[in-house]
């Protein structure tokens, strides 16, 4: 039928007025006239909607149901909230549908509980006009690119996980009464002679491609390690090309104990993630003990919502970083960015980014100063949801705390263990609801095992006894690997 424009302002009035004006005439309130003026609806459509509410006994929001025109929608009011609902629980889940799938949902939603429909039955999904009409009357929807988020990510931001990391924080924090100025979090970020995303620039309207000019096709990695504080304050960053490994971290970490000045009546706390060469080094481990450096490690696949450079200041310094590439090379036609430039470039984008608000904001969302162990809405843990049992094994996970020289606090959190999914609402409006149609996704038994690995990063205070056993132990099996291999076969 196309996309029918209305030639009259017939029915103007909203369907949750008229109600409101019928249930005041209803109870004595008001009268017709009284009503209709409170509530902005025409007094003869009100005496005939109060009329027709006496007569079949039906409550002022049935009675207020705009019957203008010969076509219905095919869902209800409420099936159609209901609907819209379990199409959100979806996208919390990271399974958000298309157009096209939520055409065919429709239609399966339709036929399954034999509501009439003028669905196309050969394709088996509504057509484009409902889905118009679905939309504008939903403003809630929109359609989005979605980020892409790995699976390790999505099942590691749990609320387990989330509650180890912060009963740790915590007994840190009563311990040693840090201040923001001691509260430190350190991360790697690349950064490529060719930036990744350009940013926007003019062109012509309707031209099929827009470029921008470019060093080459692919870009030389360079590693940045980049520190901030709670207070705002912004340290020394080490270069160096390709990936950073074991041994300059070291050298940076060094550089670190010189610029944050840690001692046995102040003693500084290094937030870190769990890659290797952080949390399997036991020189490391070593070195901040001796220097009054506390390392507390994230959990694992949480530093995009946990790390506060993460959360804050990789974005901006990124977007900057391609505006100075791109100022470069207006400034010197026929060059290209190397490794040589990359320094001066860094330099000034991490300027434009390093500011105080930045710093204290990130810090801020991730609940870690100011400390809030409740700073992320239950929609952010939806992703992890996808099975009843934890990827990791929840005694693994707090006997990461390590009751040695720390005490370990009890989570205060109502939700220590998982939250499952309702796969069916309490009260659905449907015999047969969205989520039976198409219902959230699980994982099987066989995808949840898996075999535990000793590499694996972990949440936990490195510098505590058991922790430095451990990276012992570690060291011994590695250094008869080595030796043995060195001896070869008898």
């Amino acid at each position: 039928m196309g996309r029918y424009q209305r030639k009259t302002d017939r029915q103007s009035w909203s369907q949750e007025s008229m109600a409101g004006a019928i249930q005041e005439v209803l109870e004595g309130n008001m009268g017709y006239r009284r009503a209709s003026k409170a509530y902005s609806v025409p007094q003869t459509t009100l005496e005939r909607k109060v009329k027709e509410a006496r007569q079949k006994k039906l409550s002022s929001e049935a009675a207020a149901v705009k019957m203008l025109g010969r076509y219905k929608t095919v869902f209800s009011e409420a099936q159609e909230k209901e609907f819209v609902q379990h199409l959100i629980h979806l996208e919390e889940r990271l399974f958000g549908i298309t157009l096209s799938d939520l055409r065919t949902l429709a239609f399966e939603l339709a036929e399954k509980n034999n509501i009439p429909h003028v669905f196309n039955t050969e394709k088996r999904m509504a057509g484009k006009d409902w889905l118009y009409g679905f939309l504008k009357r939903h403003p809630r929807l929109v359609l989005r690119y979605p980020e892409k988020t790995s699976i390790a990510r999505a099942k590691g931001f749990n609320r387990v996980a989330i509650n180890v990391f912060f009963d740790l924080l915590d007994s840190l924090y009563s311990k040693y009464k840090f201040s923001p100025n001691d509260i430190y979090n350190a991360d790697e970020t690349g950064i490529l002679t060719v930036a990744n995303k350009p940013s926007k620039v003019l062109a012509l309207r309707g031209k099929k491609q827009v470029g921008t000019l470019t060093s080459a096709e692919w870009g030389v990695l360079v590693t940045a390690e980049t520190c901030v504080n709670a207070a705002g304050n912004f340290h020394q960053l080490y270069h160096e090309s390709g990936w950073i490994n074991k041994e300059t971290f070291l050298v940076w970490f060094k550089k670190f104990l010189e610029h944050s000045n840690p001692g046995p009546k102040k003693p500084v706390l290094l937030i870190i993630d769990g890659h290797n060469f952080h949390t399997k080094s036991l020189e490391l481990v070593n070195l901040a003990w001796a220097n009054n450096v506390v390392l507390l490690c994230f959990p694992p696949h949480t530093t995009h919502r946990l790390q506060p450079l993460d959360v804050s200041f990789i974005a901006p310094l990124n977007t900057f970083y391609e505006q100075e590439t791109r100022k470069w090379l207006i400034n010197h036609p026929g060059r290209c960015v190397t490794i040589y430039q990359v320094g001066k470039l860094f330099k000034a984008a991490f300027s434009r980014a390093a500011t105080v608000q930045t710093a204290v904001k990130g810090f801020g969302k991730t609940g870690i100063y100011p400390f809030n162990r409740d700073v992320f809405p239950e929609y952010l843990l939806a992703p992890s949801e996808t099975t009843e049992k934890l990827l990791d094994n929840t005694s693994e996970l707090k006997q990461a705390s390590y009751n040695g020289d720390v005490e370990h606090q009890p989570s205060t959190s109502s939700s220590e263990t998982m939250p499952t999914i309702e796969t069916q609402p309490f009260s659905s409006t449907f015999n047969i609801s969205p989520a039976v149609v198409m219902p959230f996704p699980r994982e099987t038994e066989s995808i949840i095992k898996r075999v535990n690995d000793k590499r694996r990063g972990k949440t936990a205070i490195l510098i505590l006894l058991p922790y430095k056993a451990e990276l012992v132990t570690i060291e011994r099996e590695r250094s008869g690997k080595k030796n043995k291999q060195k001896k070869g076969p008898i």
